[in-house]
């Protein structure tokens, strides 16, 4: 599979996946995974107008893709759950966080997504500055 097709294919994945996760926990009153330890449920962050902050880090990280395409697949992740947050949040005002640890704050799929698409693209940067 080609850089972008894994970009394309990653992000969409995570879109899709995170929106109907999203729409569940809208819909429902919360689902204790864990007994006391991970609760699922609604909960949200005011992102007015999220869209537009979305659209120049987007450009910047195709542009990245497309200079190192190994981390097409960290890119995706990161368009993804980047999308889904500003969709979300530019169409409902807010952000469903459906994820409760009790020992860290609320946070959802695509927020998972953007932490370990940064992680490897931080990751795989630091590897290739290393072998030159």
């Amino acid at each position: 599979m080609n850089g972008w097709a894994a970009l394309a294919q990653t992000a969409t994945v995570v879109l899709a996946v995170d929106q109907a996760v999203k729409l569940l926990a809208r819909r429902a009153d919360g689902l204790r995974v864990v007994e006391g330890q991970l609760w699922i449920g609604r909960g949200g962050v005011s992102t007015p107008h999220m869209l537009w902050q979305w659209v120049i880090p987007a450009v910047a990280l195709i542009i990245v893709a497309a200079w190192m395409p190994s981390l097409s697949v960290f890119v995706g992740l990161m368009l993804g759950g980047s999308a889904s947050n500003a969709v979300e949040g530019s169409l409902r005002g807010s952000v469903t966080d459906y994820i409760r640890p009790p020992f860290w704050p609320a946070f959802n799929i695509a927020d998972i997504a953007l932490t370990v698409g940064a992680i490897g693209i931080a990751v795989e940067l630091l590897r290739t500055v290393l072998e030159l």
